[in-house]
């Protein structure tokens, strides 16, 4: 009987391994493809932007680096932030919530990590690194259309 128990046990414990999320404290590593990144690029060169492009394809600008914490990508944080779509169109605004950045957008997982607490930034992020071909909807209405550019302009109030 103890052996039985003994073998249940194990298996048990190799299922739940098996079950496990991946840690999503650690970078992606993730990429936008080249016509999404040249779709990007000729957004920004287009309109005299002068912003810096990240090996990920999205391009940023540190508007104020801050003085607090830089946060990781497992951090709480409280921000403030507006996003809109090429257009113009605002798709979501927050003037003072707290998010766990690992479950933020790809985007914000890459480039909060590049300012501190006090901090702002503007971020010029492709489809891929944000909503994807899915686009984003609340109930049945669209809200992000699908592989839409985004721009973010974040205040990153706080490193928790």
């Amino acid at each position: 009987m103890r052996k039985i128990a003994l073998c249940l046990f194990c298996a048990a414990l190799l299922l739940a391994n098996c079950f496990k999320d991946k840690n999503d404290c650690v970078p992606r590593d993730l990429v936008a493809p080249s016509s999404e990144q040249l779709t990007l690029t000729d957004y920004i060169t287009s309109r005299g932007i002068n912003a810096t492009r990240h090996t990920s394809g999205l391009y940023y600008q540190i508007i104020q680096e801050g003085t607090g914490n830089n946060p990781s990508i497992c951090s709480s944080i409280k921000v403030g932030f507006n996003g809109k779509l090429v257009n113009g169109a605002e798709v979501e605004r927050d003037d003072n919530t707290v998010l766990n950045l690992k479950l933020m957008l790809e985007g914000w997982r890459i480039t909060l990590p590049l300012i501190k607490a006090g901090g702002k930034i503007r971020i010029w992020l492709p489809p891929t690194l944000a909503y994807g071909w899915e686009g984003k909807k609340v109930g049945n209405t669209e809200v992000v259309p699908p592989n839409s550019i985004l721009i973010y302009d974040i205040s990153l109030y706080e490193v928790l």
